[in-house]
């Protein structure tokens, strides 16, 4: 079975749309028990955002994995680092414009706690994708024998890296 990053970020975004949902439902049942109604919107607003925030930086780590395959070793870490950099700027951003809008409109809390479901959906994504876990996808110029392991795999991918001198 072939399996490829666009099934993989597609079941990112729904994990954090399910979390951001029970952060969102969590928040209500919080805000409604301490009798502060008032205060559940700015932090459902604040999580929706971050939900907004982290479903972006999915579809950028997809695209700069999958732009990053096609280059070399060196061109590849260049073009990811730029990636990182990029997405961190973005949460900075998000976190800034919560910031300003603190108290008003959205709540820096919310946001705080739904951009953190990013970290949990990745953790989780193990006990969804454990049938894929076990295959190893090949990967064009590697062999992929039924004994290989994945450090095996890794290893001879290096192997293929370096004899392109990171072109």
């Amino acid at each position: 079975m072939e399996y490829s990053m666009d099934v993989a970020a597609n079941k990112m975004v729904y994990v954090i749309v399910g979390l951001s949902f029970l952060v969102i439902l969590g928040g209500f049942l919080f805000f409604h028990s301490s009798s502060n109604i008032n205060g559940a919107m700015p932090f459902a607003i604040g999580v929706l955002m971050a939900c907004g925030l982290n479903i972006a930086k999915i579809f950028l780590i997809k695209n700069a994995v999958n732009a990053s395959l096609q280059k070399g070793a060196v061109a590849a870490r260049h073009s990811l680092q730029i990636s990182y950099f990029g997405r961190l700027v973005l949460t900075i951003t998000v976190l800034l414009v919560a910031g300003l809008l603190h108290g008003t409109h959205v709540n820096l809390f919310g946001t705080a706690i739904g951009i953190l479901t990013l970290p949990f959906a990745t953790y989780s994504m193990r006990f969804f994708l454990r049938e894929h876990l076990v295959d190893v996808v090949p990967v064009a110029g590697v062999s992929s024998g039924s004994g290989s392991s994945t450090q095996d795999i890794i290893d001879e991918i290096k192997t293929l890296s370096a004899g392109n001198n990171g072109e």
